[in-house]
C-alpha cells in the first residue's frame, strides 16, 4: 500500500509555518524525538512515516539517516493542531503549466 508523503519541512511551508518553528513545536508536544523523527504512535496512526536515505562519507564510508515524512492525513492533522489553513499552491506549482 503506497501512500503520498511530503517531507516535513515542505509540509511546514504548505501550512505557512516556519520549518524550525514546526519542528520545535512538535518536539515540545512529544510528536518528534530529539532526532526530529516521529514517535511510533504517530506513525501507527498514519500521520507520519520515515524514509531511510544514505550517502557516502569521504572517510566514514556509507552513512544512513532517516528523514521525517508527513502523510496527507498528517498534513490535515497538523493544520487542525496548529489552527492554520493548508496552502495547496506549493504542491501544485511543480507542473509548470501556470500562465
Amino acid at each position: 500500500m503506497s501512500q503520498q508523503t511530503t517531507l516535513l519541512f515542505e509540509a511546514a511551508r504548505m501550512l505557512n509555518l516556519g520549518p524550525q518553528k514546526l519542528y520545535r513545536a512538535l518536539r515540545s508536544r512529544k510528536v518528534l524525538n530529539n532526532n526530529n523523527l516521529p514517535y511510533r504512535s504517530y506513525v501507527e496512526q498514519g500521520l507520519f512515516t520515515t524514509e531511510l536515505k544514505s550517502y557516502k562519507h569521504p572517510t566514514l564510508g556509507l552513512k544512513t539517516y532517516a528523514t521525517p515524512q508527513v502523510t496527507e492525513k498528517g498534513i490535515r492533522w497538523l493544520a487542525k493542531e496548529f489552527e492554520v489553513e493548508i496552502t495547496e499552491a506549493n504542491s501544485h506549482q511543480k507542473t509548470g503549466t501556470e500562465s
